[in-house]
């Protein structure tokens, strides 16, 4: 936990036990948890934590580029630590959202002159191959 909170600290953001522990159940997972995720996850070792907390916190964390967000479906907002270039892909039948690699920089856009993107996402939904191929048998 010193790791992580000389982490936070470095991005400029104060580590209290709450950061700390919302930083590290998005980081330790790959499953993109949305909010509410996390504050279920969270709710039975830290009783006095609001659904507040976790959502400004995560909106601090993206701020600072320590996550983003993932609007892969008109629902929940899902989260990301990983913060490199790559895709996601959510499975239309399981639900569960899956990193994909793309070639650094194919996702730069041709924007009109004077515009500059500093957020470019990829996803896509579809069917995994689990689903699929439970679908097949």
């Amino acid at each position: 936990m010193k790791r992580t909170a000389a982490f936070l600290a470095e991005k400029g953001i104060r580590p209290s036990y709450q950061r700390l522990r919302i930083y590290g159940a998005l980081a330790g997972t790959k499953e993109h948890p949305s909010a509410e995720t996390i504050y279920r996850e969270l709710l039975p070792e830290i009783p006095s934590l609001s659904r507040t907390t976790v959502y400004s916190t995560l909106a601090l964390f993206t701020r600072h580029g320590l996550a983003v967000q993932i609007p892969i479906d008109g629902e929940e907002m899902r989260y990301d630590a990983d913060t490199s270039e790559h895709g996601h892909f959510r499975c239309s039948s399981c639900g569960r959202v899956f990193d994909f690699p793309i070639a650094k920089g194919s996702l730069a856009p041709e924007l009109p002159a004077g515009f500059k993107a500093e957020i470019v996402q990829l996803f896509c939904v579809g069917t995994c191959a689990a689903c699929a191929a439970g679908e097949e048998e």
